[in-house]
């Protein structure tokens, strides 16, 4: 090979591409944003409509139907799940992946906005969400807290520190959350408007009028052209108060004279409290490419110096802030990084000497550099997957320097100067690290390709390490015999170095009797492997299966469900419970309590619920994450809200991967609501008997007491009231009707509501005032025309494209073990008998884990296919890259024990560990080989060419194993359950694989090589 010895004779420019490549490098990483964890782009979208007051049943038939169907015809929907509450309905959309997500957001807008005027008034909140990071995850919470200051004041000072936060470069957007919003409310008295013979209609329609601004156009005169300024519009109070209702005889009837009309907050929906005190919540979230860092940093300046003009009753306090875990999660890496290299760099001092060791050292930050600076050009940040992805890759990217210098070394010691030695010794191990090389890239490509959720949460590790690698090979090819060239010196003194003749030692007095004993007996050597196999597989039961890890983090999210028809104060007084037990926890930092709403996000995949009466949530923040206190806490937790009888108060830890519903997740799918009722009571009594679940959740145990308005269709045909006047009479009368939005002087908008006025909550007596009016004029009472009836009505309904559903959700006590107790559930559903036309569908995280996991055994089959296809290219023949794969099994056998010893489960992530491994086990047998080969070449007998080569090739070897296991070890010993598995499989399959891989290869060699 050319390419060393074309860098030595142009060292100049070499160095200077070089400290240009640099000097980019470190541009970007300065410039690069940082965040926790990789940015999810999945094309999922949210449709929420609030609708109070109305049943599930009307929910399906008045919003989700007509949605669903328009959004089912647009073209690559997965799946559209819908969920249907009182006065709720949050249907989830998921379109396929490689799609443009904001193209198909603006489709399901498009197509919604269309059915938009068809759905019935009354409606509070529409809206359609489109799942992005930056506009998720609160990166930071602040908290408005008083005890006694009105919530307008409150809301004042929220929107000013709304108003500054958006003025800092970075910040994507700002809400306010957990107050309620003031409205224009129009309490009409329905017995004057009787009296008066004025429907409700009437009212709305001339309010409506009235409030409708339409410009007056342009009139020309004098040779100018003058705009005319039309007098639409309600401004103010006494505007609205003062509009004409109704007139006759003379007599002009005003809204003032049916109605009290004043300025008033809506009912209150969500109660949100900071460490026991009420409050208001400023959230912010983040454009994607920023330094979150610098932005927190900019955020939190301004809340110091915006704190300290408030008043004293009111305290700005920070709930939430993404920095600090985000700072300590990438200095913790860089660390790990850092102590890599030191423990790389060591080891290599020590086989190699200081002049090998200090342009290895020299390299290592030099390949780290311009990777960042190629991974930043890609879009690509600093998380913890990219920069863990550099730890996993500093092992890798020092084999090369290694192979290299140790060659050229070889030749300094048999009398070669450096310059030729450094030619020579670089050109002659090219090939091979460059197969080797490919090979590892090749086992880390098809990871990129993997879709779906997991695919984008995982892409920046293989990139990262790819990228990494191949810088790392061209610098092995250029830079390192370049500075090889001017450091490597002849040793003055025919004693060998201790090392050397340490090692020397070890191959004469170890290897060899091994190596010779393995060549005499090969089938003893063989039958050996094959049954460390068999014995490291059949451990496979007890490691276990699991998906994506915990998050490690000391954060909690308590849910608390009070039954279906509490009030939202009964709700409060659950989470006000929650609140009592959090209080008297030294290890809790802070909490934030929430009634009627979910807490606002801070963790990218846990969506928080909406405006509901029976949810609360409660974040907790402990002071540290350490496992012992965190764990023990979580214990304790369960076994205190264990004693509350008035609400279902739960948790589970935060995990990493894309959201599911809940770990276990079970749909039975069918039409028939009692039927489906039946078989979901069979499947929650089945999940209640199974070892380790806990919370089981069947939605449809619980029926709920529905008070319903049935219309008499005669009489009303007779008075010439319509179903549309019905129903909008009552919302109005009971619930208040949203009509407007009107513009007063402040310039702000309010909504404009009609409604009964009410001191106290609205009762069934308060039917007794509502009216319809005929069409003669005159009014009829309600009770007239419509019966009164209570009836049974299921809690929620669910449906999974188009189709209605049962759902049963539980957690488990171990969330390592979720697939292994979803697998039990599953044989256990074996033996129940499903009517025609139901069936049971499998969902939570076993179908994201089945998914995945074939995606991943697909790709495992193609890089396997890819190196294989490399291996024959280098050597030209089929037997010797079956030799090389020989590795692979030898390489499942370590990491298969590692993790049985460890306690660790077999993840996502060790799986990953599993596929990186095959890449990097393949290289000692391709040196081993390639340099076996060579010798052959040039005529050496077989037995002699195959001891020759092993124990030449046993140095750099044992030495590009041991750098790549010492440089995962700081990563393996955090004792995390996302970073462990995956370290260990690897550190594993390194040890069995190169102590199996320099016995075993000899013996196939031998075997499938004729002389």
């Amino acid at each position: 090979m050319n390419l060393p010895n074309w860098a030595i004779r142009n060292a100049a420019f070499v160095i200077i591409l070089v400290a240009l490549a640099v000097a980019v490098g470190v541009l970007s990483f300065l410039a690069m944003p940082r965040s926790e964890d990789p940015k999810l782009y999945t094309p999922n979208y949210t449709v929420i409509v609030v609708y109070p007051g109305t049943s599930p049943e009307d929910m399906e038939e008045l919003i989700a139907d007509p949605i669903e169907e328009v959004i089912d015809e647009l073209d690559k929907i997965v799946e559209i799940k819908t969920v249907l509450e009182e006065g709720l309905m949050v249907m989830q959309v998921e379109a396929e992946f490689g799609i443009d997500v904001d193209g198909k957001y603006d489709e399901i807008v498009r197509e919604v906005n269309q059915v938009r005027p068809d759905l019935p008034d009354g409606i509070v909140n529409f809206e359609v969400r489109q799942f992005k990071p930056e506009n998720q995850s609160k990166a930071y919470l602040y908290a408005l807290t008083s005890v006694d200051a009105p919530y307008s004041t409150l809301i004042d000072y929220a929107e000013d520190l709304e108003t500054a936060i958006k003025k800092i470069d970075g910040v994507s957007k700002v809400e306010v959350d957990a107050y309620p919003e003031e409205e224009v409310r129009i309490s009409l008295d329905f017995q004057r408007m009787a009296n008066q013979n004025i429907p409700l209609s009437q009212v709305i329609g001339i309010l409506q009028q009235n409030n409708a601004n339409v410009p007056g156009g342009e009139v020309d005169a004098s040779n100018k052209t003058f705009s005319i300024q039309t007098t639409g519009g309600l401004k103010n109070l006494e505007a609205i108060k003062n509009t004409v209702i109704a007139a006759g005889n003379g007599n002009l009837v005003y809204l003032r004279d049916i109605a009290t009309v004043e300025m008033d907050y809506e009912d209150i929906r969500w109660k949100a409290r900071y460490n026991g005190q009420r409050a208001v919540f400023v959230g912010l979230t983040t454009e994607s490419d920023v330094n979150l860092l610098n932005v927190s940093a900019e955020v939190k300046a301004l809340g110091q110096e915006f704190a300290e003009k408030l008043p004293s009753s009111i305290a700005l306090e920070t709930a939430f802030e993404q920095a600090p875990a985000v700072e300590e999660r990438i200095n913790g890496f860089f660390i790990n990084l850092l102590q890599g290299v030191a423990l790389v760099g060591a080891i290599i001092f020590i086989f190699l000497g200081w002049r090998s060791a200090s342009i290895i050292v020299t390299i290592i930050p030099l390949c780290i550099i311009i990777a960042l600076s190629m991974l930043n050009l890609l879009g690509y940040g600093l998380q913890q997957l990219s920069i863990a992805a550099l730890v996993i890759a500093l092992g890798l990217l020092v084999d090369n320097g290694i192979v290299v210098l140790e060659n050229i070394s070889r030749f300094v010691k048999e009398g070669l100067s450096p310059l030729e030695a450094a030619a020579k010794g670089a050109g002659e191990v090219g090939p091979a690290i460059i197969s080797s090389t490919v090979t590892t890239l090749l086992s880390f490509f098809p990871l990129t390709q993997l879709g779906e959720g997991a695919g984008d949460f995982l892409r920046s590790l293989p990139v990262t390490v790819i990228l990494s690698l191949v810088v790392s090979l061209i610098l092995a090819l250029t830079l390192s015999p370049l500075l090889a060239s001017q450091l490597m010196r002849a040793r003055k003194s025919d004693k060998k170095p201790l090392i050397d003749r340490v090692l020397d030692g070890i191959t004469t007095k170890v290897y060899r009797p091994a190596l010779n004993f393995s060549l005499r007996f090969g089938w003893l050597v063989i039958l050996g492997a094959i049954g460390l196999l068999v014995f490291s597989v059949s451990l496979f039961p007890s490691i276990g299966v699991s998906f994506f890890p915990t998050a490690d983090k000391p954060l909690l999210l308590v849910e608390v469900e009070t039954p279906y028809g509490a009030s939202l104060e009964e709700t409060d007084k659950a989470v006000a419970f929650v609140e009592s037990v959090l209080d008297t926890m030294a290890y809790v930092k802070n909490y934030s309590a929430n009634a009627g709403h979910g807490n606002p996000q801070i963790y990218y995949n846990r969506i928080p619920k909406s405006y509901e009466k029976t949810h609360g949530q409660v974040m907790v923040q402990f002071t540290e994450w350490n496992p012992t206190k965190f764990y023990a806490t979580l214990a304790q937790l369960r076994t205190n809200f264990e004693d509350y009888s008035n609400a279902k108060i739960r948790f589970k830890e935060l995990k990493n991967g894309a959201p599911v519903e809940a770990p276990i997740e079970i749909r039975v799918i069918g039409e028939n609501t009692d039927t489906l009722k039946r078989l979901a009571a069979r499947l929650e009594q089945t999940l209640e008997n199974t070892a380790g679940v806990i919370n089981v959740e069947n939605a449809l145990s619980t029926d709920k007491t529905q008070l319903k308005l049935r219309l008499n269709q005669a009489k009303a045909g007779m008075i010439g009231l319509s179903y549309l006047e019905f129903d909008r009479t009552v919302r109005a009368s009971l619930n208040g009707l949203r009509v407007d939005e009107v513009s007063l002087d402040d310039n702000e908008e309010y909504p404009m509501t009609v409604r009964m006025p009410f001191d106290e909550e609205p009762s069934i007596d308060d039917f007794n005032k509502v009216y319809f009016t005929t069409l003669s004029g005159a009014q009829v009472p309600l009770r007239q025309v419509a019966d009164i009836e209570f009836k049974s009505a299921s809690t929620e309904i669910r449906r999974y494209n188009l189709e209605k559903h049962a759902t049963v959700t539980a957690d488990v006590v171990d969330a390592d073990a979720t697939v292994a107790v979803t697998t039990n559930i599953i044989e256990a559903l074996g033996e129940h008998e499903m009517p025609d036309g139901y069936a049971y569908y499998i969902a939570g995280e076993y179908e994201d884990q089945q998914s995945t996991f074939g995606s991943l055994g697909i790709i495992l089959i193609l890089a396997n296919i890819g190196i294989f296809a490399v291996l024959v290219l280098q050597f030209r023949s089929l037997l010797q890259p079956l030799i090389v794969f020989s590795s692979m099994p030898l390489a499942v056998t370590g990491s298969f024990i590692a993790l049985y010893l460890s306690g660790w489960s077999f993840s996502f992530f060790a799986f990953v560990g599993l596929i990186s491994l095959i890449g990097i086990v393949v290289n000692n047998a391709i040196i081993l080989i390639d340099y076996i080969n060579q010798l052959r070449a040039e005529d050496v007998p077989l037995i002699d060419a195959i001891k020759q080569g092993c124990e030449r090739r046993f140095t750099p070897i044992l030495l590009t194993s041991i750098t790549t296991i010492l440089g995962l070890i700081p990563l393996t010993s955090q004792g995390t359950s996302l970073w462990s598995p995956l370290g260990l499989t690897i550190i594993g399959g390194m040890l069995s694989s190169t102590l199996l891989t320099l016995l075993v290869v000899p013996v196939l060699y031998k075997w499938f090589t004729r002389e």
